[in-house]
């Protein structure tokens, strides 16, 4: 699985995450994820190994009922949607 921070989320997807950051009083990144083929997945994971972690902000908790809210809008989106502390 490759995972990258979603670069073409249209201004509707952007409201909707950005009502939800609101609601939550939580910051979110947004990622789109793919497989790919074994071999070359394995050749990324290394590559990615020594550049090392490229978030860097911590990530938030969020409670059951915000998960929850999170959840749903990444099943309408079809994007992974990770909660981080903001700075």
């Amino acid at each position: 699985m490759f995972c990258e921070i979603a670069r073409k989320v249209d201004d509707d997807d952007l409201d909707r995450i950005r009502s939800l950051e609101d609601d939550l009083g939580l910051m979110l990144v947004a990622f789109s994820c793919r497989s790919l083929d074994p071999a070359r997945e394995e050749r990324l994971r290394k590559a990615m190994e020594e550049l090392g972690p490229q978030l860097q902000a911590p990530p938030a908790e969020p409670d059951d009922a915000q998960l929850a809210r999170i959840r749903r809008l990444e099943d309408d989106l079809g994007l992974s949607l990770i909660a981080v502390r903001a700075s």
